[in-house]
C-alpha cells in the first residue's frame, strides 16, 4: 500500500487492483487500494476478469471473500470475463461502471461524418451480435443455481489439491488462494516439477518472479478423483525433480532463463516484434 501512494502523481487517472491476480491466484486489498484513488479523487478498477464468475458464488457459499465491487464506494469500474467461469464465447468479456456518467466516456459518437449520423458504445465499431447473444444464453441457462453447483465442486477440487500439496516436502503453497492455486520451492527447481508434470498430462503455468507453477481448477479437474491423482502425480514429480542432476527438463531452461534475465526491456521489444510477424501482411 505504501508503495502504491508513493506512485500516485498528478497524472495518475487510476489504480487498478485484481480480484483475484492470474499468477497466484491472490486478491489485492482492494478495499484500501479504492479508499486511497477515492481519498486522492481518482478512479479505482477492480479486475475481476477471473474470479468476476466465481468470487460472488464463493461468498453466497460462505468462503472468505474480501469485498472488492460496487459495495466499495471507492470501485469506480469493473471488469469481468463471461468466457472463463461465465461459461461463454470467448469474445464477450464485460466492463461495468458505477455511473452512467462515467460509463459514456467510453462512447464514440460524431454529428458532423458525411456519412450521417454516427456512434459505438465501444472504441471498436463493429461488434459481433452472436457472441453476445451466445453469451445471454450461457448465462441464461446456467442461471445462479449452475454457477453455484459449478463454484462449490470447484472449490471442493482446489480446497484437495492445496491441503495436498501442503502434506508434500520442498514445496509450499503461494498466500491463501481459493481456486488459482500456485506453488514454489526453495530448494528444488519448480520447473523441472513443472516437466515431470507436463511428462504425466499436465498442463501446468510456469510463473517467475518468483518461480512457481499454478494450477487454475476447472470443471474439468472436479471430476471423480482427478484432485486425487493430481496429488500423487505432484507428489512422484517433486521426487524425481529431487534426485536429478541440473541438467535434465524441457521447460526448466527456459523459464530458468527468462527468471535471471536482467535486460527484460530487450526481451519486451522481441515480444513486440514477435506480434508485428503475427499481422505482417
Amino acid at each position: 500500500m505504501a508503495a502504491t501512494e508513493a506512485a500516485i502523481t498528478d497524472d495518475t487517472v487510476a489504480i487498478v487492483g485484481s480480484a483475484p491476480n492470474f499468477p497466484h491466484g491472490l486478491v489485492d486489498p482492494i478495499d484500501e487500494l479504492s479508499e486511497l484513488a477515492l481519498s486522492r479523487g481518482i478512479g479505482f478498477h477492480t479486475d475481476a476478469c477471473l474470479g468476476g464468475f466465481v468470487l460472488p458464488w464463493a461468498e453466497k457459499l460462505g468462503a472468505d471473500v474480501p469485498p472488492f465491487d460496487f459495495r466499495l464506494p471507492g470501485v469506480t469500474s469493473m471488469s469481468a470475463d463471461t468466457h472463463k467461469f461465465g461459461y461463454a464465447a470467448k469474445g464477450t468479456s464485460v466492463v461495468l461502471y458505477r455511473d452512467r456518467e462515467l460509463r459514456r466516456h467510453q462512447y464514440f459518437r460524431t454529428a458532423e461524418w458525411s456519412g450521417g449520423l454516427y456512434y459505438s458504445p465501444t472504441i471498436a465499431g463493429s461488434r459481433p451480435g452472436a457472441l453476445s447473444a451466445e453469451c445471454w444464453a450461457a448465462m441464461v441457462a446456467t442461471g445462479e443455481d449452475g454457477y453455484l453447483a459449478a463454484t462449490r465442486e470447484i472449490l471442493r477440487a482446489a480446497a484437495t489439491i492445496r491441503d495436498g500439496i501442503d502434506r508434500i516436502p520442498d514445496v509450499e503453497v503461494i498466500g491463501d488462494p481459493l481456486w488459482v492455486i500456485a506453488f514454489r520451492s526453495e530448494s528444488l527447481d519448480i520447473y523441472r516439477v513443472m516437466d515431470h508434470m507436463s511428462e504425466r498430462g499436465w498442463n501446468l503455468n510456469g510463473l517467475q518472479l518468483p518461480p512457481a507453477v499454478h494450477i487454475c481448477v476447472t470443471l474439468r479437474h472436479t471430476q471423480a478423483g482427478v484432485p486425487e491423482r493430481f496429488v500423487d502425480d505432484l507428489e512422484a514429480s517433486v521426487a524425481e525433480a529431487r534426485g536429478e542432476p541440473d541438467t535434465s527438463g524441457a521447460m526448466a531452461p527456459v523459464y530458468g532463463m527468462a527468471e535471471r534475465l536482467d535486460t527484460r526491456g530487450t526481451v519486451e521489444e522481441l515480444l513486440e516484434r514477435y506480434t508485428d510477424l503475427l499481422f505482417k501482411v
